[in-house]
C-alpha cells in the first residue's frame, strides 16, 4: 500500500512529538517491536498531545468523555531495539461529534508505522457534539 508523502514526512506533523525508548520487553521473538508496544507508543503520543494542548482539560471540565472508536495501524518497516521511536500526531478531520487523528512513528529516520484513530465525544453516556471551545481548539490543530 502506498501512502501520500505527507504521511511519512515528520515536517508535516506538529512539533515536538514524543520520543520513547524501546525496551527488550517491547520486542517479539524476532526482536522486532511487537504490535502491542507499537500501539502503546501511539497511545502515549496521543495522550501527551491531548493533555499538553488542553483537550483532556476541556473534556473533563464539561464532564464528557473521549471515546476511541477506531484504531488502524499500518506497519511499514521493522522496528527494533536500540534507537528510540519518535511519534507525531496531527488532526486530519473534525466532525460534529468525532475527529480523525493521524500518527506516524519513526526510528532512526525511517517511518516504521502509521496510525489512524477516530475519536468521539460523549456526554451522559451518548454521542454528543463537541463543546464549542473544544471544537475551536481542534480546528486550530487541523492539518490539510
Amino acid at each position: 500500500m502506498r501512502f501520500p508523502a505527507d504521511r511519512l514526512d515528520p515536517e508535516c506533523y506538529p512539533e515536538p512529538g514524543v520520543t520513547l525508548p524501546v525496551f527488550y520487553g517491547d520486542l517479539d521473538t524476532n526482536r522486532h517491536i511487537n504490535n502491542v508496544s507499537m500501539g502503546r507508543f501511539f497511545e502515549h503520543a496521543r495522550f501527551t498531545l491531548h493533555t499538553g494542548i488542553g483537550i483532556d482539560a476541556i473534556v473533563h471540565r464539561t464532564r464528557g468523555r473521549m471515546l476511541i472508536a477506531r484504531v488502524a495501524v499500518d506497519y511499514l518497516h521493522e522496528g527494533g531495539l536500540g534507537p528510540p521511536v519518535h511519534v507525531r500526531t496531527r488532526i486530519k478531520q473534525v466532525g460534529r461529534t468525532s475527529m480523525v487523528e493521524e500518527q506516524a512513528a519513526w526510528q532512526d529516520g525511517a517511518c516504521i508505522a502509521l496510525a489512524e484513530i477516530v475519536g468521539a465525544y460523549r456526554h451522559n453516556g451518548e454521542a454528543a457534539e463537541w463543546p464549542e471551545d473544544l471544537r475551536a481548539l481542534l480546528l486550530t490543530l487541523k492539518t490539510g
